[in-house]
């Protein structure tokens, strides 16, 4: 039989069959000698058991992120908060890298929109990727329809900070979900982790969503630094008026990306982040081979 991984507890996986059927399965022995690891998301071949039944093979993946640790994704719903936590969009562009990477779909979600609201300082800043964005109030329950549509039929995962309301959004997306929410911290004004593991959560039409842990950090491919500008869609257009080739857009004469940048076709703070992106890949560079 053949189905999809929707979490891993231990040496146990859950299976959804295709036939819709669920099972528990162990991994075979051949995965630990091959160093091979189920993960949400992959699609696998099993044998069904009483009581559990075995995996036989992992099929072929069309892409994968680290962290969180999923496979196949068709959406990734990175969530940030209008109010407080501050958003983290330096995270937020790793994400965004890390889709294109992958060819994966990012769907940018400013959430908590009825509060004291920062939304449109941060769409600014996105305002010519072309991803879709979209403003929504897990308490209020505003935008959520047109969330559902976005992700209707695909394998998406929600990511981002702690305490932004991936927890609150799924939970007003699917009635009866109950999934735990932490809010923040009084002491330190930052989210505690609430989910433990990610989990796949099969919906009607083929939705299926994934709620992963709140994380602060997420690395992005081994990439040579003249290379991050093409996971940049609003760098792209800019990309062919440089005079010199494998150009940084950083210090480098006749630019076109930075003379675009000086006539404000490019937005400053989401260039800067960049810059820290190029001085973080050539850092790693130097200590490649060490």
């Amino acid at each position: 039989m053949t189905g999809l991984v929707l979490k891993g507890v231990g040496s146990f996986y859950t299976v959804l069959a295709d036939d819709g059927t669920r099972h528990v399965c162990k991994a075979r022995g051949k995965f630990r000698q091959e160093r091979l690891s189920p993960i949400p998301g992959d699609r696998v071949e099993f044998m069904p058991g009483d009581p559990e039944g075995y995996l036989l093979s992992i099929l072929k993946r069309r892409n994968q992120l680290i962290r969180p640790n999923i496979a196949n994704l068709d959406r990734v719903i990175i969530v940030l908060s209008a109010s407080v936590p501050q958003p983290d969009l330096l995270l937020c562009d790793k994400l965004l890298i890390a889709c294109e990477i992958n060819d994966i779909t990012p769907i940018i979600v400013i959430n908590k929109c009825d509060e004291q609201s920062d939304a449109a300082a941060i769409a600014e800043q996105y305002k010519d990727t072309g991803y879709k964005l979209l403003y929504t109030s897990a308490h209020e329950k505003t935008g959520l329809d047109e969330l559902f549509v976005a992700m209707k039929g695909h394998i998406c995962c929600f990511a981002g900070q702690s305490a932004v309301g991936k927890s609150s959004l799924l939970n007003a997306l699917i009635p009866g979900l109950m999934l735990e929410t932490g809010g923040l911290s009084r002491k330190t004004d930052r989210g505690r982790h609430t989910t433990r593991h990610a989990e796949l959560i099969p919906l009607e039409d083929g939705t299926v969503l994934v709620d992963t842990p709140g994380f602060s950090l997420v690395n992005v491919a081994e990439m040579e630094p003249e290379e991050l500008c093409n996971f940049y869609p609003d760098m792209r257009p800019y990309l062919t008026g440089c005079k010199f080739p494998g150009c940084l857009h950083i210090t480098e004469p006749e630019c076109s990306v930075r003379d675009a940048l000086s006539l404000k076709k490019l937005d400053k703070q989401r260039y800067q982040r960049y810059v820290q992106f190029i001085d973080e890949l050539e850092e790693r560079k130097k200590h490649r081979y060490d």
